[in-house]
């Protein structure tokens, strides 16, 4: 059993300065990139502190208790905040209005996600507690090399007769993704078996924006505390973490479990 560390802040804190930006959305507008780098410094502060005060008592648990409510916590800021700019502007409504998601279509769900370490282990911690489908035979089974994923049209494994099985609590990357064609989906679907074949599918910006302050300011806590912080490949994420009962906790200190492996 590996023993956890006490979470604490190891370098003086610097302001936060660069976003972490979602592909392919472009530059924010300057009064957006203010208020996202507010916000950031809001969630950084807020999930620092939850980490360390549940880490103090050296409980596992307590710390997984912490990330799950961090999670709930930026997910329904988020939530809010879109609901908030649809309130008010009458131009996003009408885009948002154009967005053709809905129920069973699952285009999207064939390619690479990425999440925050803090998500992927939110999702594994859930799929353990019995809190959602369980949906490890899928996962193990979809453990191959993200590139070879696209070219095989994978199903991500935690697609369900076409639902995200996940969907409460699904990263901020597929949370803030909107097409605008539906049929630019399905194109890009069957061009993923085509080998360097690309499609681009006309998404919304603006909400995929509204997520950079929740992303950089999850990133700045766990930079602050000494964790591995980067992005990481979902289905890579999830299967280690379901398949070792020590990668949550070597990550907490400070471990970079999620590091690509040599071939």
């Amino acid at each position: 059993m590996i023993a956890l560390r006490p979470l604490a802040v190891v370098a003086p804190q610097q302001p936060i300065t660069r976003l972490v930006m979602p592909a392919g959305v472009g530059a924010p507008h300057p009064a957006q990139t203010v208020a996202a780098i507010a916000l950031a410094e809001r969630i950084r502060a807020d999930a620092r502190e939850r980490l360390i005060a549940a880490a103090n008592g050296l409980e596992i648990d307590a710390v997984l208790d912490a990330i799950d409510a961090i999670g709930a916590a930026t997910f329904s800021g988020f939530e809010a905040e879109l609901q908030a700019v649809l309130a008010a502007d009458a131009g996003c409504r009408a885009k948002m209005a154009a967005a053709q998601c809905k129920v069973g279509c699952a285009f999207c769900c064939h390619v690479d996600v990425v999440a925050t370490p803090l998500e992927a282990i939110r999702i594994a911690t859930a799929m353990r507690r019995g809190q959602i489908p369980d949906r490890r035979m899928a996962i193990d089974a979809a453990a191959w090399p993200a590139s070879a994923g696209i070219a095989r049209k994978a199903p991500c494994p935690l697609l369900a007769d076409n639902m995200c099985s996940v969907y409460a609590i699904r990263p901020f990357a597929c949370r803030s993704l909107f097409s605008l064609d539906v049929r630019m989906c399905e194109q890009g679907f069957v061009a993923g078996a085509a080998p360097g074949a690309t499609v681009r599918v006309p998404t919304l910006a603006w909400p995929r924006l509204l997520s950079m302050g929740y992303l950089t300011g999850l990133a700045a806590a766990m930079r602050d505390l000494g964790l591995v912080a980067r992005l990481v490949e979902l289905r890579a994420a999830l299967a280690l973490l379901l398949a070792d009962g020590s990668a949550t906790v070597r990550w907490l200190n400070g471990d970079d479990v999620f590091a690509p492996r040599s071939s």
